[in-house]
């Protein structure tokens, strides 16, 4: 009894301070980080509109629509909130620290029934610091936290057959189930494949295993039973969940999937220590005297290798967000890791223990009837030896492993990193929901957006990457966020990707980026910018500079067919006029640029314009009529070519090109020009790369306006873009971009501080029908 106590009142201590230690990283900055959590306000908000609740529809987030959320955890923090008043925020905080501190207690229960106490303790001090479970807190994937311990849990249950009785065991064990199927979907599918394949192999070796086949069939029962308590929900989801070709699983869109794939695919190299560690299982059952074919063993590696090998999953054409499989390896790897720990200070503890013996009885030899030996005899016990060495070896673990624990400056750090939300953040919402129409549509980041939708709970539609939609109806609404907080125009031909700030903003005018081979996102190469633009003219034999960043805009807009799409930006006063066309050809690489400079007074001439092109590259090459950049460490090249008067082009220590014309005294004068940037192949700094561009280079001055590809046109203009969403404001946390909704007259500014300037858009007339 006094053992169990000493072990229940250490337990006790381990989940307190676990508890302590995620309120401590999560609420360090007051407000939880992540972005999810905004994601989980509003379907709790759309959960209690009137009329018939719908599960499976969300009416803030991506503007509102249908949604793929499991809604079990939401319900259960929207009773929190009820009872406890407590702001929305902190009740889903103090939800998901709570279901995270008790995995250490199922773990320590769960390692107790499999294999014994003292490896029991030693998995929950590693649960309480486990680097994927205060990870899953911090970016504020709560639901997946709830099923991380209700899934074992349900485990538990199901081994402890001598502790409970049977009909109160397979009723707590189906409501495990029922509320696992309806908080989280991947938990879901994992808690039944993993169920599923131990029954199958308990029942192709019955005989081995020494079970039942009742017995075995009985893991099946809360499955049915729980799928039976919630089965309205889930025959309202099957349609999306159980279709093969559903974005869950197919990534939806080719985009999607481009995006997916390498940057949230797991290396085969990480994967490979957890299939090791599938071979350890059986050593370490070996030197514990645990029968290899058991249930709870066979349990246990089932639990480790078949999320591991999900990860690879995309090789059978499964398309997800693949590192979550890892989260529900973690605790059988810490429990792998707990055994080890167990037997390497019990190895220690007996080594040193011989150590000390051997030296007592040398000193007996050598010192016979001294009295200093009473002190000598005095050493400690095999159990306090086996403790420190355990102790020893659960700081190493903790401090040495990468990626196993969460220790308190990289969880500040973390913390940090994925922090979204600060008073000025949160005063700005507070405002939005305060001051704006309860149906008004928002534009805003990926990030902020979830936090404005949740919780100023106005439909908005976030600036996501594809890899973080779940919906193939989120695609589009996300691309054109993406984009209009970005720039103004952008134009697609599949060879060459342009984009145009528009006259407010002197960043990209325009910008070109080369599309690549092995990435869905396109690579910047070169651009213009305006406010280095410069003229100089005559006015009444007077010579005058103006620099077009001075010139206020007059108009600006794109004109598209299927064939081509023009972007035009017009600056001008009362004595020039500058306008800017950039038109981008269907299947042809090369972009024609066109720069007009005209006046309508007859006392001005023009002598000359000059402007500056940032680029990446350097000049391998120039004769006036074409100008060659390469950066051969991306291996993208770009080309400028000249179709009538070469101008004078400078480069100065590998910056950026300056372009200079001489221009003739008359009141119109056009500059005709084209520009293209292209990926080539990887052959390295080798003379046949530089060969075979130099003969590229040399080809494209004369096949520049031929057609290479049957690409479709890809053409955004933010005007459209604003009606397609139907938005009505927009929030701003990139200062970069306020100037540029700031200086257009289709927005107003209306609420702005440190962090967030949020604009009013004014009703126009759409610019297409």
């Amino acid at each position: 009894m006094l053992r169990t106590s000493r072990s229940s009142l250490l337990l006790f201590f381990i989940v307190f301070f676990s508890a302590v230690y995620r309120i401590v990283l999560v609420l360090h900055e007051g407000f939880p980080p992540g972005a999810d959590i905004g994601l989980h306000n509003s379907l709790i908000h759309s959960i209690t509109q009137g009329g018939t609740t719908n599960f499976l529809y969300n009416y803030y987030h991506m503007s509102g629509g249908s949604s793929s959320t499991f809604p079990g955890y939401h319900i259960f923090v929207l009773y929190v909130i009820f009872f406890t008043g407590l702001p929305d925020y902190l009740a889903q905080a103090f939800v998901a620290i709570l279901f995270s501190s008790l995995v250490v207690f199922v773990a320590f229960l769960i390692t107790r029934k499999v294999l014994n106490e003292s490896i029991a303790l030693i998995v929950a001090c590693l649960v309480g610091l486990s680097y994927y479970d205060i990870y899953i807190l911090l970016w504020s994937g709560y639901p997946n936290i709830v099923t991380l311990m209700l899934i074992p849990l349900a485990f538990y249950l199901l081994l402890e057959k001598s502790r409970f009785p049977r009909l109160p065991r397979i009723t707590v064990a189906s409501l495990l189930s029922a509320t696992i199927f309806l908080a989280h979907s991947l938990s879901s599918f994992m808690f039944i494949a993993i169920i599923f394949a131990l029954v199958f192999i308990a029942l192709c070796f019955s005989r081995r295993v020494g079970v039942d086949r009742k017995d075995v069939l009985e893991w099946l029962v809360p499955l049915f039973i729980g799928g039976l308590i919630v089965s309205p929900f889930l025959i309202q989801a099957a349609p999306f969940y159980l279709n093969l070709n559903s974005p869950m699983y197919t990534g939806g869109l080719p985009d999607i999937q481009t995006a997916l794939l390498p940057m949230r695919l797991v290396p085969l190299e990480f994967v490979l220590p957890f299939f090791v560690c599938f071979f350890l299982y059986f050593v370490f059952f070996k030197y514990l005297h645990v029968k290899l074919f058991q249930f709870s063993t066979i349990l246990l590696v089932s639990w480790l290798i078949i999320p591991t090998a999900l990860t690879q999953s995309y090789i059978v054409g499964f398309y997800t967000d693949y590192e979550r499989f890892l989260y529900f390896a973690d605790l059988p790897l810490i429990i792998l890791i707990g055994i080890g720990i167990f037997l390497g200070a019990r190895l220690l503890a007996k080594n040193t223990n011989w150590l000390l013996s051997t030296k007592r009885r040398l000193l007996q030899k050598r010192f016979a009837e001294k009295k200093i030996l009473r002190r000598v005899n005095s050493y400690p016990s095999n159990q306090t030896t086996v403790v420190l060495f355990a102790t020893i070896l659960i700081l190493v673990a903790f401090f040495e492993l990468p990626h196993f624990s969460m220790t308190l400056s990289d969880g500040f750090r973390m913390q940090v990193q994925l922090q979204v939300m600060n008073k000025p953040r949160y005063d700005a919402i507070q405002w939005i929901k305060n001051y704006t129409p309860t149906n008004s549509v928002f534009v805003a980041d990926a990030l902020y957006g979830w936090w404005l939708g949740g919780f100023a709970q106005r439909p908005t539609v976030s600036a996501v990457e594809p890899v973080f939609l779940t919906s193939s109806r989120e695609f589009e609404p996300a691309l054109l966020a993406t984009r209009l907080l970005d720039t103004d125009y952008l134009v697609d031909n599949g060879l060459v990707q342009v984009r145009e700030d528009g006259g407010y903003m002197a960043k990209r005018n325009p910008e070109f980026l080369a599309k690549l081979s092995n990435s869905y996102y396109p690579f910047p190469f070169l651009n213009f910018n305006n406010s280095q633009i410069t003229i100089t003219f005559r006015r009444s034999g007077d010579v005058n500079i103006v620099k077009l960043s001075e010139l206020p805009v007059r108009e600006m807009y794109a004109e598209s067919s299927s064939t081509f799409a023009t972007i035009y930006v017009t600056w001008g006063n009362e004595l020039l006029n500058f306008t800017q066309k950039a038109t981008v050809y269907q299947g042809v690489r090369f972009v024609n640029m066109t720069e007009t400079v005209s006046s309508d007074n007859p006392m001005v001439s023009f002598v000359s314009m000059s402007f500056i092109v940032q680029t990446r590259g350097n000049v391998v090459s120039g004769n006036g009529a074409s100008i060659a950049l390469v950066d051969p460490y991306v291996n993208v090249a770009g080309q400028l070519i000249f179709t009538g008067a070469p101008p004078t082009v400078t480069q100065v220590s590998e910056g950026p090109l300056e372009i200079l014309y001489n221009l003739k005294t008359q009141s119109e004068t056009d500059i005709n020009y084209y520009v293209s940037v292209f990926e080539y192949p990887n052959l390295g700094l080798s003379s046949a790369t530089k060969t075979g561009l130099h003969e590229l280079f040399m080809n494209n001055t004369k096949s520049y306006a031929d057609k290479v590809a049957e690409f479709p046109l890809d053409v955004f203009d933010y005007r459209q873009a604003i009606v397609n969403l139907n938005a009505s404001y927009i929030a701003i946390r990139d200062h970069l971009q306020i100037s540029r909704f700031a200086k257009d007259p289709l927005f107003s500014l209306l609420f702005i501080n440190e962090e967030v300037a949020i604009f009013q858009i004014h009703k126009f007339d759409p610019p297409y029908t």
